[in-house]
C-alpha cells in the first residue's frame, strides 16, 4: 500500500559568511587560547557576516540555494517562517525582509524567538500548516547574526558564537523527508540564557549599553546540565513514538553549542558519535541556523541516504527544547 503523503522535507540550503575567525583570531581580542577554547567546547573557528550582511541577508541566501534544488520559485512559497535570536530589528519581522527580499508577495511571515532551539521549533510549526491543508509549501528558515549580540568582555561566551543561515522547504511528499514526529518544550528560567535589555523590560538607555545588557548572557553549568538530560530524554522518546530503536537513528544532527554535551548524551542513549553531524568545529554555535547548516552537509556529504531515519535535537533559551524525527 502506498504511503499517504504528508508534510516532509523537499530541500535543504544553507549559507556561511565568508570571513573565518579562529581561536587563535580571538586570542587577541580576549584572554584565552586555542587549546582551551577546543577542549571546553569543540570550536577551532566560525563565520562572521560583515557589517553590512544582516540575518535577512543570509536568510535569503540559504533559501535562494533550497528553492533551487526543489526546482521552485519564490511565488511557490506560502508561508514564511523565519527562526532567529538576532532579528534585523524589533519589527518589522525578519521573515518580512526576507519576503521582501525575494519578492514574494503578500505570503504570511512569521518570526520565532526561542534561539538555539527556533529551527526545530520551525519545523513543526511548518509540517502541522501543511498537514492541515492550509499551506502547500512553507519555507522554514533557522538564520543568526550572533556576533552582533556578542559580549566581547566575557571569555566564557564570545569563543562561542557565530553566523550564518539554512533553510528548509516543506512541503507534502510521497515519502523523503517525511517529518514523522516532532516535540517541542519550554521551561522558564531567564538567568540561564539571555538577552536583558532591549525589550520593554529594560528599554535601551546609556546603562545598559554601557553594561552590556544588550548581550547574551548565559551560565554555562546550567545549561550544560539541562541539554545533557533534554538530549537523552528527548532520542529516547523520539525513537518511542516512531516505534524504532536508538540503534535505527542513522543520524543525529544536534544543534552545534558544545561537544561535550552532545558526547555525553549520546553516550547515555547508546548512539555512537560516528552517527551524530559535528561541524562546531568549522562554524561554532550559530544558534537556530545550526541545524539546517549540519544537515546541508551531511546531505553534501553523502552522509544521508533514502529511508534513512534522522534526528534533529537542539535546546535554546527559555529554556526552551525540541527534536524532530525524519525519514529521508
Amino acid at each position: 500500500m502506498s504511503q499517504q503523503p504528508s508534510a516532509g522535507i523537499l530541500s535543504i540550503g544553507s549559507y556561511t559568511p565568508q570571513r573565518v575567525v579562529t581561536n587563535d583570531d580571538l586570542a587577541k581580542v580576549v584572554d584565552t587560547n586555542d587549546e582551551w577554547i577546543f577542549q571546553r567546547t569543540g570550536i577551532r573557528q566560525r563565520r562572521y557576516a560583515r557589517p553590512d550582511e544582516f540575518t535577512s541577508d543570509m536568510a535569503i541566501e540559504a533559501t535562494k540555494v533550497a528553492l533551487q534544488r526543489a526546482e521552485l520559485t519564490p511565488d511557490k512559497v506560502d508561508y514564511i517562517l523565519v527562526a532567529t535570536a538576532s532579528p534585523d530589528n524589533t519589527f518589522p519581522n525578519t521573515a518580512c525582509w526576507v519576503q521582501k527580499g525575494l519578492g514574494m508577495g503578500d505570503v504570511p511571515a512569521l518570526d520565532i524567538s526561542t534561539a538555539c532551539s527556533g529551527f526545530v521549533y520551525a519545523l513543526e510549526l511548518a509540517a502541522s500548516l501543511v498537514n492541515t491543508g492550509s499551506y502547500k509549501t512553507v519555507l522554514c528558515i533557522g538564520a543568526e547574526k550572533l556576533s552582533a549580540i556578542t559580549n566581547w568582555t566575557d571569555r566564557g561566551s564570545c569563543i562561542l558564537f557565530a553566523d550564518g543561515a539554512g533553510a528548509a522547504i516543506v512541503t507534502r511528499t510521497d515519502g523523503r523527508g517525511r517529518i514523522i514526529c516532532s516535540r517541542n518544550g519550554a521551561r522558564y528560567d531567564y538567568d540561564a540564557l539571555n538577552v536583558a535589555a532591549g525589550g520593554s523590560r529594560q528599554p535601551a538607555s546609556h546603562e545598559t549599553v554601557e553594561k552590556n545588557l544588550h548581550t547574551i548572557a548565559l551560565k554555562g553549568r546550567t545549561v550544560y546540565k539541562f541539554a545533557v538530560q533534554k538530549f537523552e530524554e528527548m532520542a529516547r522518546e523520539a525513537c518511542e513514538r516512531a516505534g524504532i530503536k536508538p540503534a535505527d537513528v542513522a543520524l543525529v544532527v544536534p544543534h552545534q553549542a558544545n561537544v561535550n554535551i552532545i558526547e555525553s548524551a549520546m553516550e547515555r542513549v547508546g548512539i555512537p558519535m560516528s552517527r551524530v553531524v559535528i561541524n562546531m568545529d568549522r562554524y561554532g554555535n550559530t544558534s537556530a541556523a545550526s541545524i539546517p547548516i549540519a544537515f546541508d552537509e551531511a546531505l553534501k556529504d553523502g552522509r544521508i541516504k533514502r529511508g534513512d531515519y534522522i534526528l534533529l535535537e537542539a535546546f535554546g533559551g527559555g529554556l526552551s527544547w525540541g527534536y524532530n524525527l525524519i525519514q529521508w
